[in-house]
């Protein structure tokens, strides 16, 4: 069936097996709101031939990226060419190409490349090149890759950020900045690691106890 085709398109595009294909469909558009239990795939986010650590991380031997998706959690998908207007509510893992016009809550994880205008609560969230005009609230890691953007503030267990972020980062545990962060903001954390190129416009609280 066309609909499974365009999933696994989407899955396969995640993971990092092929490129995707142009869809021939117009535009879609939503205007209320989504509670999405995604759809059943035994694989969510995981494939058993890659390392994510591996995938996600620095190349020779620069700090390393943890972020741990929840495998067994199916997958839900929201394609370059929706926008959703309203609220999204998912028990799903969520890969995010198009634009989402409201707040996101899962109990899963979030591979963000698009765009979102609203807060965020989740498991853990990576952001591969997209832009997040909100707060983060995360109980796991929260990652942001090069030419990422969060205008807004973020709580996670562990933040590791190679992109821009207007707003005030606290971590339970540690706050990675690589190369290319640019920070304007608080930071509070138990640990905090800087790469040499990294900037910081804000105050700084490292505490342990």
């Amino acid at each position: 069936m066309k609909k499974r085709g365009n999933f696994s398109k989407a899955v396969e595009e995640l993971i990092g097996l092929k490129q995707s294909d142009e869809d021939e469909d117009g535009a879609k558009t939503a205007t209320s709101d989504i509670q999405e239990k995604g759809q059943e795939t035994p694989d969510g986010f995981a494939d058993g031939s890659q390392d994510f650590n591996s995938r996600f991380g620095l190349s020779g031997g620069g700090l390393p990226t943890l972020w741990k998706p929840e495998s067994s959690t199916p997958l839900a998908v929201i394609t370059q060419d929706m926008v959703i207007k309203g609220s999204v509510q998912s028990q799903a893992n969520i890969l995010i190409e198009g634009t989402v016009q409201g707040d996101v809550v899962s109990e899963g994880d979030i591979l963000l490349r698009g765009k979102i205008e609203g807060n965020l609560s989740l498991r853990s969230l990576l952001v591969e090149g997209g832009t997040i005009e909100g707060d983060v609230a995360s109980s796991s890691a929260v990652v942001l890759e090069e030419k990422s953007f969060v205008h807004g503030d973020i709580k996670a267990e562990r933040i590791e950020v190679d992109g821009n972020v207007t707003g005030n980062l606290e971590s339970a545990t540690k706050i990675v900045l690589k190369s290319q962060a640019l920070i304007e903001g608080n930071l509070k954390a138990k640990e905090l690691a800087i790469q040499e190129g990294a900037e910081l416009k804000g105050n700084v609280n490292v505490h342990k106890a």
